[in-house]
């Protein structure tokens, strides 16, 4: 079990709610499937055994998202948060997870691809915001070509 170093807890010798160290855990666990930790009240120094569960929750997978019901992905779109999307190049469904402004002033999207993972995507871009970007010119001693 995954135990963080302090917790919030009533302290039984100076009844208050207070952060509690970790100091250490008796070993094995009980029938109840509960186990027990020592915690140091952060107040008043003194030590306290507090039982916790062991039970570890299950992540659920999410459901898989249908093909037919995705809107398809491009460039000039304004997307929503939690829309699902198909991206031709990719080949892949996803749902939009965030939406982020770029340096420049560019919106994106973060989406959650299936089989790829995130990606950053582009969003709501018009002709006039895609500019060729110039190419560095050689560094200085460097005769151009």
């Amino acid at each position: 079990m995954a135990k963080t170093k302090f917790i919030t807890h009533d302290c039984t010798y100076c009844h208050k709610q207070t952060k509690m160290e970790y100091i250490g855990e008796m070993e094995g666990v009980t029938p109840e499937g509960t186990q027990r930790f020592w915690y140091r009240c952060s107040r008043c120094k003194h030590s306290l055994l507090i039982t916790l569960s062991v039970v570890k929750e299950k992540k659920t997978a999410a459901p898989a998202i249908d093909r037919a019901t995705c809107t398809a992905y491009t460039k000039d779109r304004v997307f929503s948060i939690g829309e699902h999307i198909y991206h031709a190049d990719l080949d892949d469904v996803g749902r939009v997870v965030r939406k982020d402004k770029t340096s420049n002033g560019i919106h994106s999207i973060i989406v959650a691809f299936e089989r790829v993972g995130e990606r950053r995507l582009l969003e709501n871009v018009t002709g006039d915001l895609l500019e060729e970007v110039p190419e560095d010119p050689a560094p200085e001693g460097q005769p151009q070509p």
